[in-house]
């Protein structure tokens, strides 16, 4: 088990937390004596094995394999059409814009995927990739053998990266596919008007009330600090 804090999501309450930290000691001046010194944040982070966590580990790999299913998504659900402002050409550019920037997407999606697995071989000695394209489309095929070979990926000095980049195109088509994302209603009443009306949807970094006579806004980080707070003052008086 490595000592160093795994990168993913399951350690992003720690990093807040050390941010919060940060700031707290910057304005902390110790000629006051009506201020105390900040703590360091108690949390403590999960460890990687050796770079992510088993849980990480578990969530990269599904992205992988899911980006197979969001390339024909992405395909479905473009209009054909590039958005004005991105099909202005930039003054003496030599290149036209493309009319199908989805196409362009899988493309670049295809390009980044070819790059990890050469790298790879190139790290293991392996061989270059066979020709593909013959028992199924080349997106296909390189997911495959990157799914295959994903513990050893994860267990080289490729695995910060290489995951970082999975999760953040996973995330990039999924928007883009307007696949998986759900809008779901937050169990705390708004701090705000003190009515159940709190909502979130996938991928938002804020919370909102959906009450047109408050619609009050919370930061995500926020909202789940006052989750822990409810939390432990219902564990306190239930002691």
């Amino acid at each position: 088990m490595s000592e160093q804090a795994c990168p993913g999501g399951c350690n992003q309450r720690w990093r807040e937390a050390l941010e919060e930290f940060a700031v707290a000691l910057q304005d902390y001046d110790p000629l006051d004596s009506a201020q105390s010194r900040p703590e360091p944040p108690s949390i403590q982070p999960w460890p990687g094995d050796p770079a992510w966590c088993t849980v990480c580990t578990g969530v990269i790999t599904v992205k992988l394999a899911e980006l197979d299913d969001l390339a024909p998504l992405r395909q479905r659900t473009a209009d054909g059409h590039r958005a004005a402002d991105a099909a202005e050409r930039v003054s003496g550019s030599a290149e036209p814009p493309s009319p199908s920037p989805a196409h362009d997407d899988i493309d670049d999606l295809v390009s980044m995927l070819r790059g990890w697995e050469t790298a790879y071989r190139d790290l293991k000695g392996y061989p270059s990739p066979p020709r593909r394209g013959d028992l199924a489309d080349e997106l296909t095929s390189i997911i495959a053998w990157l799914s295959s070979h994903i513990r050893g990926i994860l267990g080289t000095d490729l695995a910060d990266e290489f995951g970082r980049e999975i999760l953040a195109w996973h995330r990039d088509n999924a928007r883009k596919a307007k696949a998986g994302v759900r809008t779901l209603r937050k169990p705390l009443r708004c701090p705000s008007c003190g009515m159940l009306t709190l909502f979130w949807t996938e991928g938002d970094k804020n919370v909102y009330c959906a009450d047109q006579n408050c619609a009050r806004v919370l930061s995500l980080s926020d909202y789940e600090n006052e989750v822990e707070r409810i939390t432990a003052d219902a564990v306190r008086h239930a002691a």
